[in-house]
């Protein structure tokens, strides 16, 4: 079989780096093909697996690491495998951010802009406990029914879904903060007989990776952390204030655009007057229903549009440059009470959130043990909304019941480390802006930042970033490396179709 064949090449090859005979690694070899096999094919899933010779498995650990009688709870792992035969012993480790996503399903989305990497290194992705298919914490979810009631009649069901949830949890969610998840990388780490590893991780996947290479930092090599979400602060108390900032990027890059400033104007102004509009209608009691065509199959569809939903549609968009790109347009419509593509943009948000698979009850576990305890009364009194969202009242019922863990007493200090570390960030970023990759950066001694003008909350898949990750991990440097290139992810044109005269002119020159 192909796994016997490739393990055996990848033990061959440590034995010639740490001289030490094949043999004297068979307990490995047998450990690692005990937990992983061929991931299941089109016979079983009708898919076919994402690279040939993927495998899958798990890695069976305790609840709690800290009594031997807690628990058995089964981590989930899929090993995309380098294509050289003689890979390098360290691999990228790929983590998802929420917190609460799931790593495996992100797999699908992602592997692909890693493909250099993949050359010479295996790909794990982990599910962290909590998430995807590694004993998930789910809460029930409002129903379409819910959907049609007021926000208020909302709030309240949802919330008592999540109490639901936290009663259900009472005796388990304890143990699935960041520091557990980071314990059962390094246990799969070590179980499938990797000295040292990689890290990618992205959003709250970066405080991850942040606290594996403080926790294990002889067995971190490099780390990339795009979206950098700092152990130190309560991301909550900052996002209306950086969303807010990331729209009015988008406003004014609007306006420094001809075409856009004369077709769309100010769209944070018209923002907060669709806004006014719908809150009016609530406050009349009248329902805003959608008619549009879904834009990924053209089938009719309709969206109940209250203040929330819009103001989350916004804030949502603001994550992906391709959504961001359409938001004056949007808006725009949208102010002249045409809400269609408005509509449309919902959809195509909820699908990446979809994609996400956040276990809510994992995300509840790490907010409220480890962002909520920084927030004092005064934060919340303070607090500010965007849009009328209120990110920090909004967890704060839900924070006081859910149940608490013990984190380790350094764990809200900054993260000082030597491990060689590139961060990523971009300017459209509604929740994790350049300056917590600034401010983390500054307690790591082997640290490179790059930002990008035309990013958003991730830019590991734009223009030549794939690259650079792919040189920064083969050498666990940027010494050398030139980085001009990321100036050319330059802000979308905010109006489709802006430079067609243009080219259309230069195509006609061409022709006399």
């Amino acid at each position: 079989m192909k796994i016997v064949w490739f393990t055996s090449r990848f033990l061959c090859f440590f034995s010639l780096f740490f001289i030490v005979g094949c043999t004297e690694k068979s307990d490995q070899k047998t450990n690692a093909e005990s937990i992983l096999k061929p991931c299941p094919g089109f016979v079983e899933t009708g898919k076919p697996p994402l690279v040939y010779g993927a495998e899958c498995g798990e890695l069976v650990l305790k609840e709690n690491s800290a009594d031997a009688n807690s628990q058995d709870i089964s981590i989930a792992i899929l090993r995309l495998p380098a294509i050289s035969p003689i890979p390098a012993a360290d691999p990228l480790f790929l983590i998802q951010g929420g917190p609460g996503g799931s790593s495996i399903e992100m797999a699908t989305q992602l592997h692909s802009f890693f493909a250099d990497v993949r050359k010479n290194r295996d790909l794990i992705f982990v599910d962290q406990r909590g998430t995807g298919k590694s004993n998930p914490l789910r809460c029930e979810q409002l129903s379409a029914a819910d959907l049609l009631l007021s926000e208020t009649e909302q709030k309240e069901k949802y919330l008592q879904l999540i109490k639901n949830c936290a009663e259900k949890y009472t005796n388990s969610a304890a143990f699935y903060t960041t520091v557990h998840g980071v314990q059962d990388l390094d246990a799969v780490r070590a179980a499938l007989g990797y000295p040292q590893i990689n890290l990618w991780g992205g959003s709250y996947g970066t405080r991850v990776a942040l606290e594996y290479a403080r926790r294990y930092p002889q067995q971190a090599r490099a780390i990339i952390l795009d979206g950098v979400a700092p152990v130190e602060i309560a991301l909550p108390k900052y996002f209306s204030r950086d969303a807010m900032a990331a729209l009015t990027a988008v406003s004014d890059e609007c306006m420094a655009q001809t075409d856009c400033a004369s077709l769309f104007g100010d769209i944070v102004q018209k923002t907060e007057r669709v806004l006014q509009r719908l809150i009016e209608l609530q406050t009349k009691g009248e329902s805003l229903v959608v008619n549009y065509e879904h834009p990924r199959h053209q089938q009719p569809d309709t969206l109940h549009l209250t203040p929330r939903t819009f103001s989350s549609l916004v804030f949502m968009s603001l994550y992906s440059r391709d959504l961001t790109v359409l938001l004056p347009r949007a808006i725009s419509n949208a102010e002249k009470q045409d809400y269609r593509l408005l509509a449309a943009l919902a959809s195509l948000s909820g699908e990446q959130t979809q994609q996400m698979n956040i276990a809510e009850g994992m995300r509840y576990s790490v907010m409220c043990n480890e962002d909520w305890p920084l927030l004092n009364a005064d934060d919340i009194a303070h607090s500010t909304p965007f849009l009328g969202l209120h990110f920090v009242q909004d967890v704060q019922p839900i924070c006081a019941f859910w149940p608490k863990a013990e984190l380790p007493q350094d764990y809200w200090q900054p993260i000082v480390s030597d491990v060689p570390a590139l961060l990523l960030s971009g300017k459209h970023d509604p929740v994790t802006p350049e300056r917590w990759a600034q401010s983390v950066a500054a307690h790591l001694s082997h640290a490179t930042l790059l930002s990008a003008a035309g990013g958003n909350h991730s830019i590991s898949t734009e223009g030549c970033v794939p690259q650079l990750i792919a040189q920064f991990i083969e050498r666990a440097s940027m010494n050398d490396v030139k980085l001009d290139c990321v100036d050319n992810i330059k802000p979308l044109p905010l109006v489709l179709g802006a430079n067609q005269k243009k080219v259309a002119s230069s195509a006609g020159s061409t022709e006399q």
